[in-house]
Formats: C-alpha cells, sequence, structure tokens
C-alpha cells in the first residue's frame, strides 16, 4: 500500500499548476467575481466615509495602535509599517480592500482549483464560493472598519497561502519541503497576529481542503489511500497548527515585554461563563445557531440553514457507498459546520457580527460543493435541475450584493449627517467666544441617532456600521472620546476632559435643554458641554 501512496503523491501533487495559466483560462470567474464585488463595494471604494475607531486611528493613532499591541494584534501594526500605510487614508484603504479581496479570490480558487484535480467538469463554478464568501453582510461589516479591513484580506490571504504551502510541503514530491513549511509557518503567524478570528478559519480551511482531497482520492480519482495515509495527513496538520500557535503566543508575549504592555481584558471581558447563569449561556449559543441558519437579521442569509440541511443529508447518502475512512469525511463536514460558533460556545454569548467570518466562509464553500456534486451526477433528471439550482445561487448572491450595498449605503448617509451634525455643534461652540482653537476641555453627555432616509437600514438592524458617531456611547466618558475624535477628523480641535470635568458636566447637564434646542451647548466652569439626550 505504501507504493500506492507514492505513486498518488507522485501523480498528482508533483508541482503547482502554473497560476498566470490559470488566471488567463479562467478570466470569465474573475468577471463574475469582480462584478459582484464591484456591486457590493462600488459605493465604499468610491465615496469617502469613514466608520467606528479610525476617527481615532486618525487622531490618535498611538492610542489606537497600543490597543491593537495589548489585544495581540502586532501584525496589523506590522503590516502597516511595511506597506507604508501607517498614516491612515480612507482612499487607499478602499481601493487595497477591493483589491485584496480580488486576489483572495484568485488564490483560494486557485487552492481548491489545484487539490481537486484541475477538473474541467466543474471550474465554471468557481467563482461561487469568493463571490458568496465576500459579498456576505457579515464581510462587509468587517470591511466597513477601513482601517484593518484590507489588512485583514491580507492576513486571509496568507491563511491561503499557507494553506497551499503545506499541501505542497506534505502531499508534494518537492525536494524543499521544509522551504514550503517555513513559508506556511511565517504567513500563519502574521495571520494571527493580524486577527484572531483567522486562527478557526485557517482549521476550517484545512478541513475544507481535506473534503476535496478525499473526494479527488477516495470517489473521481477511485484511489483506496490507506487509513495511514489519511491520519497522518491529518496529524501534520494539527501538529503545524499547535506549533504555528504556540509560536504565535511566544512572538505576541515577547512583543508585549519589549514594549513594556500586558494583555488586554478586552476579548476576556466578552465571555459569559462565570458572568451570567449557565442556562442563559446555553440558550444565547442556541439562538445565536438558530439566527445564524434561519437569515434573522441582516447578517445572516436564509440560505444558510438550506446549506447545511443539504451538506448533512448528502454526507448520510454517501453512508451507502462504503467509502474508505469515511468517518474521517463525516468528522470534516461536521467540524467545518459547527466552526462558526466555535467563539460562541467559548464565549457563553453571539460574538460580534464582524468577527463571525467562519460562517460565510463555510456556507460559501458548501454551497459550491452541493452544485459540484449535481454537476457531477449523471443521471437526466439531474441535467435539468442544475441550470435552475444556478439560477437561484446567482440569484441569493445577487440580493447579498445589494444588501451589502444598502449598509454601505446607509452608512454613507449616517456620515453625511454626522458632518453636518458636527459643523452645527461646532458653529454653536464658535459662539461662546473662546477662540477657533478653545483650550477648554469638551463634554458630550447623552447619544443621538442619525436622521436617515427610509431606503437605508433600519438602526435596530445594524451593528457599528450606519451607526453614527453621536449615537456609540457606553458612557460620557467612551461618547466623549469618539465624538471629540470624529470632529477633530474634520478640523475641530477640543481638548479633552479629566475624570472630575466628566462628572461636573454630568451634573450640569441634567438641568440643560437637549440638542438642538437653545442652551444645548454650554461653557460651565471651564468646560464645553454638548448635551446630545
Amino acid at each position: 500500500m505504501k507504493k500506492v501512496e507514492k505513486k498518488v503523491e507522485k501523480r498528482y501533487f508533483d508541482q503547482l499548476p502554473n497560476i498566470n495559466q490559470f488566471i488567463k483560462e479562467y478570466q470569465f470567474v474573475w468577471w463574475i467575481v469582480g462584478s459582484f464585488l464591484l456591486l457590493a463595494y462600488g459605493i465604499k471604494v468610491f465615496n469617502v466615509s469613514i466608520s467606528h475607531d479610525t476617527e481615532a486611528m486618525m487622531v490618535a493613532s498611538r492610542q489606537l495602535y497600543n490597543s491593537w499591541y495589548s489585544m495581540g494584534r502586532f501584525g496589523l501594526i506590522f503590516l502597516k509599517k511595511v506597506l507604508g500605510t501607517y498614516w491612515f487614508n480612507p482612499y487607499v484603504a478602499s481601493f487595497l480592500m477591493f483589491a485584496t479581496m480580488m486576489v483572495n479570490s484568485v488564490v483560494w480558487t486557485y487552492l481548491l482549483y489545484w487539490i481537486g484535480g484541475e477538473k474541467k467538469k466543474w471550474m465554471k463554478l468557481l467563482w461561487i464560493f469568493p463571490t458568496f464568501f465576500f459579498t456576505s453582510t457579515i464581510m462587509a461589516e468587517q470591511s466597513g472598519f477601513l482601517l484593518q479591513s484590507y489588512e485583514v484580506n491580507i492576513a486571509l490571504l496568507m491563511v491561503g497561502i499557507a494553506i497551499l504551502c503545506l499541501f505542497q510541503a506534505f502531499l508534494g514530491t518537492s525536494k524543499r519541503k521544509w522551504n514550503w513549511i517555513a513559508i506556511a509557518l511565517i504567513c500563519s503567524v502574521i495571520a494571527f497576529s493580524v486577527y484572531q478570528s483567522l486562527v478557526p478559519l485557517f482549521t476550517a480551511g484545512v478541513a475544507i481542503c481535506f473534503l476535496v482531497l478525499y473526494d479527488r482520492m477516495a470517489v473521481e480519482m477511485h484511489e483506496q489511500m490507506t487509513a495511514k495515509f489519511y491520519f497522518k495527513t491529518v496529524g501534520k496538520f494539527i501538529t503545524f497548527f499547535l506549533i504555528a500557535f504556540v509560536l504565535y503566543q511566544v512572538v505576541n508575549k515577547a512583543v508585549l515585554n519589549f514594549l513594556g504592555m500586558e494583555t488586554t481584558s478586552y476579548i476576556k471581558d466578552q465571555i459569559m461563563w462565570g458572568t451570567l447563569p449557565a442556562k442563559q449561556c446555553i440558550k444565547n449559543i442556541l439562538l445565536h445557531v438558530r439566527d445564524s441558519f434561519l437569515g434573522k437579521g441582516i447578517f445572516y442569509n436564509s440560505i444558510n440553514g438550506i446549506v447545511v440541511i443539504l451538506t448533512l443529508g448528502y454526507s448520510i447518502f454517501r453512508m451507502k457507498r462504503k467509502e474508505h475512512c469515511y468517518i474521517l469525511y463525516c468528522i470534516a463536514v461536521i467540524y467545518c459546520l459547527i466552526s462558526p460558533f466555535l467563539m460562541s460556545l467559548l464565549m457563553g454569548n453571539a460574538p460580534t457580527a464582524r468577527t463571525q467570518l467562519l460562517l460565510p466562509f463555510v456556507i460559501a464553500f458548501f454551497l459550491q460543493y452541493l452544485l459540484v456534486k449535481v454537476k457531477e451526477q449523471e443521471r437526466k433528471q439531474f441535467q435539468y435541475i442544475y441550470p435552475v439550482v444556478v439560477i437561484l445561487v446567482i440569484f441569493v448572491t445577487m440580493n447579498q450584493s445589494i444588501l451589502t450595498s444598502r449598509l454601505y449605503y446607509t452608512q454613507y448617509v449616517q456620515y453625511k449627517e454626522d458632518v453636518r451634525v458636527a459643523e452645527k455643534i461646532s458653529d454653536q461652540i464658535e459662539l461662546l467666544n473662546l477662540g477657533e482653537i478653545p483650550k477648554e476641555p469638551i463634554v458630550f453627555v447623552g447619544a443621538r441617532e442619525a436622521r436617515k432616509n427610509p431606503s437605508c437600514i433600519p438602526g435596530n438592524q445594524l451593528e457599528l456600521i450606519g451607526k453614527s458617531f453621536f449615537e456609540v456611547s457606553f458612557g460620557t466618558e467612551h461618547g466623549t472620546w469618539v465624538m471629540r475624535n470624529f470632529m477633530a477628523t474634520l478640523g475641530y480641535s477640543y481638548a479633552l476632559p479629566d475624570g472630575v470635568q466628566i462628572a461636573e458636566a454630568e451634573q450640569a447637564a441634567a438641568e440643560m435643554p437637549a440638542w438642538p434646542t437653545t442652551g444645548s451647548v454650554v461653557m460651565k466652569n471651564g468646560i464645553i458641554i454638548v448635551k446630545l439626550s
């Protein structure tokens, strides 16, 4: 059996296909992907509007970068320094976001193309995975944070490159296996240090590629690989992942020690186990799973549940074939389906939408995977089903792209409204005769929603993208920090207050009318007070 394994490795994994030829041969795929991405992200690329946290990067970058270091995201700062984007530019950030999405589409489809055996039969379906994934509103929520949007996409690209290098090292015949492993290790550590949500995405990406490999070897090519071959391959990937993750932790610790900083409690504070009753945490997890599969809210697509059911149904159907090492195939499928909820299990609560990248990633793959299986069927009835399903997938992806575009349109309207409000507040402050740049600190008390038109997504369905800078406030201190920084991005500079001044302002604001009523902007005890609500 060892000879069979050697033969398979040499026959199918001798060398990577020419990527330039791959790009040229499947140009129509990139046109489809590019068209959908342009529909979804065009308004973001061609219009300037910043989102939350971006205001801090523009006027208080040192504090923001320090917070990234403390959260274990040293890779974010590393990429910004290497790429020359340490100082934020919304035009550059938007362009690079779109460009890296396109490059990601090429690399991930190339990876699946190579592992899948370069089958001409289903190459026309390669556009489904990248298109559905990148046009998802979850990915849009993440990419809406322009201060890190293209860096996260670069990190995602590195995950794809790392997996490709590992398959070349573990299953290829190249004599430079350790070179491939070294490249994969560097890419993985950088990716993990950019955004921690990419850690489980790496494992899901490997599981997805394993499914493609399994189909190729055990089904399509009718090669009966030994259990030893499969378990050995899986063991190599697990070992590599553990080494990469531990190395990331070691490097992160070294960076923090060098800077004299400690890990923030940002992530730990989101864990509800021990804070809420266990029963409530379990309920939160189940509600998250339900909402994800039923398509509740703007961040979850109703097709998610359908894809999961069909995937499980297809896996059960394959049991009749009595395939070799089928248990590993089932484990890979199950892991892929539960991987989007690992963060939820850890936290005892639904994580923020922007961190749930795994959900559209996995659904996008299985959507393409299932359609490929329909395409491969030789029964006559499937020939009639196939075009109908393709049209439905196009329709679903189109609607998802339009929803993402609507999300960014909402942000555009909100940003314009925030600029208008900031200008009016500044005009009111000028009437206080404190000079062009007042020395007195400013305090914003309360919050205010942006006035948007009916074509915008309602505020109760939004997370952060599309919500006003004058709305998001966890208290007077936090709200003042955000609102003051936002106004500074427009050229309105004001000093920050201390704790005592914040307390005084809150007390004084109790008797003040709310914005925009006369008297909602005053100066008391050397403090500029703006009462929003």
